[in-house]
């Protein structure tokens, strides 16, 4: 590190939604010194073309096995609902509903799920043939042998949702860089010291939080940190119908492993379930239009007008893996993607809480349950160090405060190596101007979810 180096408490990799919601949660607990950095090592990128809708086509919902993810979709779900409250600005939240349909094999896994999830207060249930048809008329539903409904499921826009975190979390003084991505993580002996930018600069930071989706386990290798997360590509079919199709809720087709929504006037999404191969062919594509048609009979024409494939990240055990890795400061929250933008929100709450108070406010949502040691790596327990700068806990949390302005990255002002949860020695930590006018600050992001 130089003495112009720029300083921080936190920096965190990744200008996905998980990204920007992890920075805002942090300002909201107090922690101001926090900047975030997009991944830039080879490979990363936008999940796909303009107008790509993200991973699980945007779907918030609390569809999730495990009660621990399903509990985060829930408190998700609320933050969706109250955008405007929470972030300040519309995500461009549909709140039409979202219908799960299984064969016969898997009705005792469908009672099971919506058991446990109407324990955890989840309003799902099951539904009859007759329900489906009535809100989903154009639907042939041979082949299902049984429905869940869950009325407050919907779908959101990923780039609206992640500057919608961004700006929230500018407000309350966080700084977001998207010039000039991280490229790796710097660290010394056992500690982090920061990261490194793809322009060669760098910002010291005493904690680093990797949210890069299917990027982190690249970024946190060089330090020694195996991380099993595996990368997959959703693929989605943008189709024109030969009529105007209302709101519909969300029909997942286990059986078929599709996903299909509306998708304004006209145009309906077609997602693959599983993983697709990394590039479109016509076969891909006529396998898609095929099923559409025998799904919706009722439609004389349907053209596929565009593909995307979107990158997502999972972990082995289809749970995330959030927690301390490797050197001391070094915490990830990766393996998120699979579960779509609900989790968002309390994948961001969660990390702040761990950091700050050691373990998670929430008993239905066990920061124990996503340590990343659980798997054989080299990883550490969470070994969280209190911001120098944290409010106690719900300080300054829906009291209606008005946060502060966000503040320009000065990079030629910084004086040295960033101060570590718990220090008390913070040279060069007010190196930021109070403008709040960043320019480009705004621009560029994408999801980091795999």
């Amino acid at each position: 590190m130089t003495p112009d180096t720029p300083v921080a408490d936190v920096v965190i990799v990744g200008a996905g939604p998980e990204g920007m919601a992890i920075a805002h949660a942090f300002t909201r607990r107090g922690v101001r010194d926090v900047i975030v950095c997009a991944s830039g090592i080879a490979g990363s990128g936008p999940p796909g073309s303009t107008g790509d809708p993200g991973p699980g086509d945007g779907a918030v919902h609390c569809s999730s096995s495990r009660p621990a993810t399903a509990a985060m979709a829930w408190a998700g779900t609320h933050v969706f609902e109250n955008a405007v409250e929470v972030l300040g600005e519309d995500v461009g939240y549909r709140p039409c509903g979202r219908i799960v349909g299984v064969a016969a094999s898997d009705l005792g896994g469908l009672d099971a799920g919506v058991a446990m999830r109407r324990a955890l207060g989840i309003e799902v249930r099951r539904v009859d043939a007759d329900e489906v048809t009535a809100r989903w008329p154009e639907i042939d539903i041979r082949g299902f042998a049984g429905f869940a409904y869950e009325p407050r499921g919907g779908y959101a826009d990923t780039r609206r949702t992640a500057r919608a975190f961004a700006r929230a979390a500018r407000r309350g003084g966080a700084a977001v860089l998207t010039r000039a991505p991280a490229v790796s993580v710097s660290a010394t002996r056992d500690r982090v010291g920061g990261v490194r930018l793809s322009d060669g600069r760098e910002v010291a930071a005493g904690t680093v939080v990797v949210a890069a989706g299917a990027d982190s386990p690249a970024l946190v290798a060089p330090l020694g940190v195996h991380l099993p997360v595996r990368a997959a590509r959703e693929f989605t079919l943008r189709v024109r119908v030969d009529h105007a199709v209302g709101e519909r809720p969300i029909l997942d087709d286990l059986p078929h492993r599709r996903r299909l929504r509306a998708d304004g006037p006209g145009h309906l999404l077609l997602g693959a379930l599983d993983p697709a191969p990394d590039a479109f062919d016509d076969e891909l594509t006529a396998r898609a239009s095929a099923h559409l048609a025998a799904r919706l009979p009722g439609f004389r024409r349907s053209t596929p007008v565009a593909a995307f494939g979107t990158r997502r990240d999972a972990g082995p055990d289809h749970l995330p893996l959030i927690g301390s890795v490797g050197p001391d400061g070094l915490f990830v929250a990766a393996g998120c993607g699979e579960h779509g933008l609900a989790i968002v929100p309390a994948v961001g709450t969660l990390v702040a809480d761990l950091l700050c108070d050691g373990a998670s406010a929430r008993p239905d949502i066990p920061g124990t349950d996503f340590r990343p040691d659980r798997f054989p790596a080299r990883a550490r327990s969470p070994r969280p160090r209190r911001p120098r700068s944290a409010q106690p806990p719900g300080a300054g949390v829906d009291s209606g405060e008005v946060f502060g302005s966000g503040r320009e990255f000065d990079f030629g002002r910084g004086s040295g190596p960033g101060p570590r949860f718990g220090s008390d020695s913070r040279s060069g930590s007010d190196s930021r101007s109070g403008s709040d006018s960043r320019s480009g600050s705004d621009r560029g992001f994408s999801s980091d979810r795999a």
